[in-house]
């Protein structure tokens, strides 16, 4: 299955970007996404959650899925990772059908997921040790991924003694412990303020710049998606289907300068047309209830 370069029609790509997307084009195919539906008991009679999704992923790739609300994002993801059963098609990771989680995906939530009981190195080495993995070397494991996503001083520290972007730091790291293929993040950082959550897309970047991994990062946020993305996964609702795949033509490594070149503009203006069309009637629907005493300061 081959996705067209969908990009403005007046820009240009550099051929250095045209080099990159030939290169993440020609690499192996690590997920397949076939024909995926998802339907929810009692639902028979309404448009299903996702119709007939179909997309690949590269190894090493980083994707974005992007939609408006209740398009089926996360339940997606879910079915990505194992977490909830396909209605009908197939998901296959390096080639295996997918039937339930395994060690080939790891997960990061919006939520903290991290075990309150335990200290920051304990919740990393928790997956090795339930591998099997001896103490000893799940501890060092635990330790070299501390310091890779940043908190080396932090690994005596409990969850309810960390900041939220560290907490998810933590969470990163926990995922990244059990060497998966895939990791999976569902809005890892929609809860966070925005100077933490722009330092937190910086720090995904560095790890997945030194770890062979793939990720697949749900978000709404249209410039979150784009900063980060190799590709977008543009999804419609009711039923959740691909609008379109978007290759991001914004040079690597990235920074928030560029959030003010014509080619991230541009992705961002066809991102909003995708997501949020215009539609006047939809205002005029709106029913009109007055809040405020005609005449009084607050009527417009």
């Amino acid at each position: 299955m081959e996705e067209a370069l969908v990009l403005p029609d007046y820009l240009d790509l550099s051929p250095e970007l045209r080099k990159r997307f030939e290169s993440i084009a020609a690499r192996e195919t690590i997920l397949e996404v076939s024909h995926l539906r998802k339907e929810f008991p009692g639902m028979e009679n309404r448009p299903p959650i996702l119709g007939d999704i179909s997309f690949e992923v590269k190894r090493r790739e980083f994707i974005c899925v992007i939609g408006a609300s209740g398009c089926g994002k996360s339940t997606m993801l879910r079915m990505l990772g194992g977490l909830e059963p396909c209605t009908a098609g197939e998901v296959r990771v390096s080639g295996k059908s997918v039937h339930g989680p395994g060690a080939d995906r790891g997960m990061v939530f919006q939520e903290y997921t991290l075990f309150p009981w335990l200290t920051v190195k304990k919740n990393v080495m928790f997956g090795p040790r339930m591998a099997g993995q001896g103490r000893d070397s799940s501890e060092a494991e635990a330790l070299q991924w501390l310091e890779m996503v940043g908190l080396a001083d932090r690994v005596d520290a409990y969850p309810n003694q960390l900041s939220g972007g560290m907490k998810q730091r933590v969470a990163i790291a926990r995922a990244l412990a059990n060497y998966p293929d895939i990791l999976l993040m569902d809005e890892p950082f929609g809860a966070l303020d925005a100077q933490t959550r722009s330092q937190m897309q910086r720090h995904l970047l560095q790890i997945w710049r030194n770890v062979d991994v793939t990720i697949l990062f749900v978000t709404h946020d249209l410039d979150e998606a784009i900063f980060l993305a190799d590709r977008i996964v543009v999804l419609g609702a009711h039923p959740g289907r691909i609008l379109e795949i978007i290759q991001v033509p914004v040079d690597r490594p990235r920074s928030q300068a560029q959030a003010l070149s014509p080619h991230f503009l541009a992705v961002k203006k066809r991102l909003e047309q995708l997501i949020h069309p215009e539609d006047p009637d939809a205002v005029k629907s709106l029913p009109m209830i007055r809040m405020a005493r005609v005449g009084t300061e607050a009527e417009p």
